[in-house]
């Protein structure tokens, strides 16, 4: 049983998000496997929102570490429905990271974006250059950009996935998350000019 953290609880209040340390895993493990992100050995600290056009889950991803002593590390996973994105595609800045998986093993291939600043810190990925320009929009590329973080975004028909592995496990980088998937769910919806 994880037991709640009281900076989590407070933050979760503050922004209307339902908290459980405890994380109910079906409705994360339904969105597995992901593209670029290993599959955590477990979620906890879990927040929920439920809007208009979706719903929203948050919570902390662990995985165990692959090299060395036996391990655990964790980063915010975020988990979107929104059944107005219709692209798939995968990017990723977290080249080499212990959260992502080997880029040989993502399940789409490899493609540029044709922007020269993304495609240098970004790998991308989509079945192919029609699905990779509609879900990964001059928009899109220009926020995760602006992040300078290593982040793991995924679009699907129906909703998207974003692992931006280096933000704090504090109420600063939480906040800052549950505010940027609002900005990138936005910019998600944006088609390709």
């Amino acid at each position: 049983m994880t037991p709640p953290v009281p900076w989590i609880a407070s933050l979760a209040a503050q922004r209307g998000l339902r908290y459980e340390p405890d994380a109910d895993e079906r409705w994360l493990r339904a969105w597995e496997p992901f593209a670029t992100v290993r599959v955590p050995i477990r979620y906890e600290h879990a927040l929920h929102a439920t809007g208009t056009s979706g719903s929203i889950s948050i919570a902390r991803a662990v995985v165990s570490v692959p090299a060395g002593p036996p391990t655990e590390r964790g980063f915010w996973l975020v988990i979107a429905q929104d059944e107005r994105l219709r692209a798939r595609a995968a990017t990723t800045s977290d080249v080499g990271g212990v959260f992502g998986e080997p880029l040989d093993l993502v399940p789409m291939p490899r493609r540029a974006t044709g922007d020269a600043a993304f495609d240098h810190v970004f790998a991308s990925f989509a079945p192919d250059d029609l699905e990779l320009a509609a879900a990964l929009g001059p928009s899109v590329r220009r926020l995760l950009l602006s992040w300078r973080i290593p982040v793991h975004a995924e679009l699907r028909p129906g909703g998207f996935v974003l692992a931006p592995v280096g933000v704090t496990a504090d109420a600063a980088g939480l906040s800052w998350l549950v505010d940027a998937v609002s900005v990138f769910g936005a910019k998600a919806q944006k088609r390709a000019t």
